[in-house]
């Protein structure tokens, strides 16, 4: 008897513990839903649906950032910055006169333009001719590395020698004021016929290269290192032209190297080519056209006249405003001594010109 109270009371306490450790559980699972469905609360869905409760996909075609840019008669897609175009097509930078490439293979890569200069050979004899394609000839056999040889068509530019010419004129010695007169309307016509009249020339750039190697250069630090390569390529490369307009310029056609500006300015007239021949790249430089923020320095004179402008600008946007108001007072009096509403006969003339133009569409939809 004793035996069976024992068995049945350890029985028991084994169901209590299952009871408690269900209970237990049970207790957690509840705390953990309370907390997730707390925590979802916290932040609104903001996800679009529809009266079901389905989510609703997003037409990225609506998308403002997605449209695409127009520029006259073309459309792109994807516009991208310049100097994403730069690092497309390999270049790294474009400094000291030289356009540095990548390579890919632990070495530096530098290119440098050297402007060959051009002669009539219309005005040489056939001796001459021949002793120029003699040098020519040397020069191309001679050659040990790369080299690229390229021709650009530009606009005749003649404004900075005509300017310095103008005002040399205005200090010749021996000249009266009706000489300096003449001479700086004779100039004045020059400058005003080329800007009218369109004439182009052929220039020839040749494009020395030069490649350094980490065995070539030392340095403590990683500036002393970047001197090093620069003045390495530079060196190279200027030795490379020098050699090289020692031979042509016995044919006379000397090599005179770009520096940056030179070669920033073929770039531009490379990929600007309408562009450039309304706007010369020295301008866009000295008047900043395309900076969205101008910080050229600009007279005292120039800034005074442009105040002037704004002001005359800002009264005559006034007296016309002015005037206007008093025409459409007269027409009001006129109006009202007739026993015309002059606010309803105005919205019968704006309703009459809406309804003409509702004509004149409806004609054009009849042509088509």
């Amino acid at each position: 008897m004793a035996v069976s109270l024992s068995v049945d009371f350890k029985r028991g306490v084994r169901k209590i513990i299952i009871f408690e450790f269900i209970f237990v559980i049970a207790a957690i699972a509840i705390f953990v839903f309370i907390f997730i469905r707390h925590n979802q609360k916290k932040d609104f869905d903001l996800t679009p649906r529809d009266k079901s409760g389905e989510e609703i996909e997003e037409d990225e075609s609506n998308d403002p950032s997605l449209a695409p840019i127009y520029e006259e008669d073309s459309g792109y897609v994807d516009w991208s910055p310049w100097e994403d175009f730069l690092k497309d097509v390999g270049i790294i930078d474009i400094r000291e006169g030289m356009i540095e490439y990548e390579t890919g293979d632990n070495s530096r890569k530098f290119v440098m333009l050297a402007e060959k200069k051009q002669s009539n050979p219309y005005l040489k004899t056939n001796q001459e001719l021949a002793v120029a394609n003699m040098f020519n000839e040397i020069f191309y056999n001679g050659l040990q590395r790369p080299l690229k040889e390229t021709t650009l068509s530009q606009k005749i530019e003649m404004t900075d020698f005509l300017n310095e010419l103008k005002e040399h004129s205005q200090y010749l010695k021996g000249s009266n004021q009706q000489m300096k007169d003449y001479a700086a309307m004779v100039i004045k016509d020059t400058l005003d016929y080329q800007r009218e009249t369109d004439r182009f020339e052929t220039r020839t750039y040749l494009q020395f290269e030069a490649v350094v190697y980490p065995e070539e250069v030392y340095g403590d630090s990683v500036e002393k290192l970047e001197e090093q390569i620069h003045e390495k390529a530079l060196t190279k490369l200027l030795r490379q032209i020098t050699r090289a307009s020692d031979v042509l310029k016995r044919a006379d056609h000397p090599l005179e190297p770009l520096d940056t500006f030179g070669l920033l300015e073929v770039l531009y007239k490379t990929f600007h080519r309408e562009s450039s021949v309304k706007i010369r790249f020295e301008d866009i430089i000295k008047k900043q056209r395309f900076a969205i923020y101008t910080t050229a320095n600009q007279s005292d004179k120039i800034f005074k006249e442009v105040n002037q402008r704004i002001q005359i600008e800002n009264k005559l946007l006034s007296h016309a405003r002015d005037a206007m108001w008093l025409k459409q007072q007269i027409e009001n009096q006129e109006k009202l001594a007739k026993g015309e509403d002059y606010y309803e006969s105005y919205d019968t003339e704006s309703d009459q010109d809406r309804e003409k133009g509702r004509l004149d569409l409806s004609e054009f939809e009849d042509l088509d």
